[in-house]
């Protein structure tokens, strides 16, 4: 019970921030073009994210790691600088600007002093205008992303994830590793990065969030000046919705090590499913919130049979999972994974009392505040919420809706997401099994 004493105790500190802490957030839009706006003086500094839905899911067959290589090379010299001209412009006026790519998306934060905005901007729209993909940086880049392959490669852990990621989704898009293969990586050429670039970066799926020393009128203007010029419309392929695969399921994959990896989930649910905070609320409680977690307690504390053991929901724009990982001793995996199993049958055969609830919902909505204690926290949450398809009063809504969660909803979530179905992988020297321990 050591996690739900923590829990408990955090109530003090938790309960003495503020009942609002969400900021106050402004839609603004210009033409097609639509942001969200947190406006704050009280530090001449802002930070724009931004998002072009789209991502590694768009890449085409066989060329894996398309998106992220092209978001590597962003930053990588526009207009009439190469590389290094553009990053020390950049460095100049100490302006961070970088580029990513994920499942869905691909991102940019831009984080800029409010007296060097003009020349901020002007950098952020020749970057996204005018991206040179010269080819010295294009094999820099190349290298780079070729060595990120090999280290995970050399990681357990996200060989365990990158093959349960395909044991779910099997030939859709979500089945490949964003940063592709090696052969994959080698064929990609200049012409497929400007192809890519020009089929993604346009109006349509577009998504903006600021926050700091802008106006709307200022806002507004930002708008028109640096994204207006982009096309209107995306050219990227459409992606099919999707479910994971049922299990149970298991892969093995054999590794030389003290511990094995595991990486075990299934699917998950919607937000627009009447379960959604339930199970989140649910979650928090088995797995999801650290040392108050119910697989901490069990796993960890009570036998001492990992160092860390989670689990968290993970909501994909065509698809939604629930999963979780531990790391154990060679000896004792299997034993840490039906310690896991045999929780995740309690909670959902028992449920949770109500002690046990009001404590995770006291964690929940005291440490939302956490969130938003920067600018740089708050446009994160922003455009989060925006590639979610979440609405704009999520914020205001959220701690109330995981207040309303009654015991029974938490029992009801459980028998609904955690039914015997795991798809499992494994890395490392112990084979485990998803049969009922005797």
């Amino acid at each position: 019970m050591r996690g739900l004493f923590v829990s408990l105790m955090l109530f003090a500190s938790l309960a003495c921030l503020p009942a609002q802490a969400t900021p106050r957030v402004q839609e603004v839009s210009v033409r097609d073009i639509s942001a969200w706006l947190v406006s704050d003086t009280s530090l001449p500094i802002f930070t724009l994210e931004m998002a072009w839905q789209g991502g590694s899911a768009t890449d085409p067959d066989g060329k894996s790691g398309l998106s992220m290589l092209m978001a590597r090379l962003m930053n990588e010299g526009a207009g009439d600088s190469p590389a290094k001209a553009f990053q020390q412009a950049l460095a100049d006026k100490a302006i961070s600007l970088s580029f990513n790519a994920g499942r869905d998306e691909v991102t940019a934060k831009l984080r800029c002093l409010k007296r060097y905005q003009d020349a901020c901007l002007g950098l952020l729209k020749s970057a996204l205008t005018a991206p040179r993909f010269d080819a010295e940086a294009v094999a820099r880049m190349k290298q780079e992303q070729s060595s990120a392959i090999l280290r995970a490669q050399q990681s357990p852990g996200a060989l365990a994830s990158s093959a349960f990621m395909e044991m779910a989704f099997g030939a859709h898009p979500y089945g490949r590793a964003k940063d592709g293969t090696q052969s994959s990586l080698e064929g990609l050429t200049r012409e497929d990065i400007r192809t890519q670039y020009q089929n993604t970066f346009a109006r349509d799926n577009l998504k903006l969030a600021l926050v700091g020393d802008m106006t709307r009128a200022q806002m507004r203007r930002l708008m028109r000046d640096v994204f207006a010029a982009l096309p209107a419309h995306s050219k990227l392929p459409r992606v099919v919705d999707t479910v994971a695969t049922r299990g149970p399921k298991t892969r093995h994959i054999e590794r030389r090590g003290p511990q094995t990896s595991v990486t075990f989930g299934h699917r998950g649910i919607a937000y627009s499913d009447a379960l959604f905070f339930p199970a989140f609320v649910m979650n928090s409680i088995l797995g999801g919130s650290g040392f108050s977690s119910r697989l901490t307690e069990e796993v960890r504390e009570a036998r001492g049979l990992a160092y860390s053991v989670y689990s968290y929901f993970l909501s994909l724009e065509h698809s939604e999972l629930w999963f979780g990982s531990v790391a154990s001793d060679n000896k004792t995996t299997q034993q840490a994974l039906d310690v896991i199993r045999a929780e995740m049958r309690r909670i959902a055969r028992e449920g949770v009392d109500k002690a046990r609830l009001e404590a995770a919902k006291t964690y929940m909505t005291g440490a939302y505040a956490l969130r938003f204690d920067s600018g740089a926290k708050i446009a994160q949450q922003l455009i989060g919420v925006q590639l979610s398809g979440w609405p704009m009063n999520y914020f205001q809504t959220r701690n109330s809706r995981i207040e309303a969660v009654r015991v029974e909803d938490i029992q009801a979530a459980a028998q609904r997401l955690l039914a015997d179905e795991l798809l499992l992988v494994s890395v490392g020297q112990t084979r485990v099994s998803l049969a009922k321990p005797r």
